[in-house]
């Protein structure tokens, strides 16, 4: 769904950028509310999981032995 704004999308994220932080904590709240008002579709689902997603490189893989993850044999 597409929504007609009289401004552009930038200006409004700067609007929100400028406000306080308590501020922009209620409008998170009051967004995340509205949202869980609705039901959402798989893809919207999707895009969201997708979206926390980091694009991080993994710098060593982790071990499979407990003793290399908690310094200990195991007793």
């Amino acid at each position: 769904m597409d929504v007609q704004l009289k401004m552009p999308f930038e200006v409004l994220v700067d609007l929100v950028e400028q406000l306080p932080e308590s501020q922009k904590q209620a409008l998170i709240r009051r967004l995340q509310s509205h949202h869980q008002e609705q039901p959402i579709t798989a893809a919207e689902k999707i895009a969201r999981l997708e979206s926390m997603v980091i694009d991080s490189e993994v710098i060593e893989v982790p071990s499979v032995h407990r003793e290399d993850w908690y310094d200990d044999d195991g007793r």
